[in-house]
């Protein structure tokens, strides 16, 4: 049994258990959902984050393809193409903020 698991379980009680055992295991309870919770919301951001970079990429390629070659409407397409990875930062930022930058 690892110290954390000796932690959550508390000292065993009798078979009613007191005030301070309930409130102990609901704070393990709550402190387990909280961290279940954190954990998806760091995969979430992972997936978005991955998504975000492959569109890039493709978008990038994409610029490349339409340009072709030309040196100004390469300028033009990157300047939309920034725009793209400035939103996508800001979205990124911002995921699951309850206050947007």
């Amino acid at each position: 049994m690892s110290e954390l698991q000796r932690w959550a379980e508390g000292r065993p009680g009798s078979i009613i258990a007191s005030r301070e055992e309930r409130q102990h295991k609901k704070a393990v309870d709550n402190l387990a959902r909280e961290t279940r919770f954190q954990g998806l919301k760091v995969d979430a951001e992972a997936a978005l984050t991955g998504r975000i970079m492959e569109r890039a990429v493709d978008l990038d390629g994409y610029r490349k393809s339409l340009a072709n070659g030309d040196p100004v409407l390469d300028a033009v397409l990157t300047r939309i193409e920034i725009g793209f990875v400035d939103k996508a930062a800001r979205l990124q930022r911002n995921f699951g903020s309850e206050f947007p930058s």
